[in-house]
This record gives structure tokens, sequence and C-alpha cells, in this order.
């Protein structure tokens, strides 16, 4: 089963919108320190959650890998290496990513 339609769907419905706040302290951070934790969030999520793969797939070492998860976590106060935590920072990414096409596509 394809589950981008799935995803597709459900990121064009407002019902992701509460998940969007989960995000807004780290694109808030990324907007005023010029910073990547939004990307570095993204990365880490498609990587499995392997923080040594999101680190080489951005080109950082390990520990600055580790250093941006630890920020991450304290920007949200959410505890990344929880399984619910995980899926509604990436619901929240989905939402976030859902506004982003939108702004693009109609400016």
């Amino acid at each position: 089963m394809d589950i981008e339609p799935l995803l597709r769907e459900l990121a064009e419905t407002a019902a992701l919108e509460p998940f969007r706040a989960l995000i807004e302290p780290l694109r808030e951070h990324d907007r005023m320190r010029r910073s990547d934790l939004v990307l570095t969030l993204k990365t880490y999520f498609s990587a499995g959650g392997n923080a040594s793969e999101a680190a080489d797939r951005l080109f950082l070492h390990r520990n600055s890998m580790l250093y941006r998860l630890e920020r991450i976590q304290k920007l949200t106060g959410l505890d990344l290496k929880d399984d619910r935590v995980a899926l509604a920072l990436q619901l929240g990414l989905l939402a976030i990513e859902r506004g982003e096409r939108d702004a693009t596509e109609h400016p």
C-alpha cells in the first residue's frame, strides 16, 4: 500500500494544525539564529532516528548532531526517544511542509 496519498490527504486537513505548534519553537530559533534545527529534525527522522546516519547526511560530526538534538529537546520540552513524541513531531513537520508548499503554490 502506498501511504503517500494518505499522508498528502492528512496534510491537507486542519487536523495537523495543533502539531504545527510543536515545531514553531524550532522554526523561531532557526529564524532568529539562522540555524537548521528543523532540517536537523527532518533528517534525524528520515534516518530512522539514527543520529550517526543523520550526522553523515548533514555532513556533521556526530557530537554536533547530538548537540542539535539536545537543543531540539530543550526548545520543545519533548523527549525524542518517546515514540509518541516522535510521531507528534513528525506530524508537525508534515504540517509545516504543507504550509510551505501552500505558500509557494499561492504567492
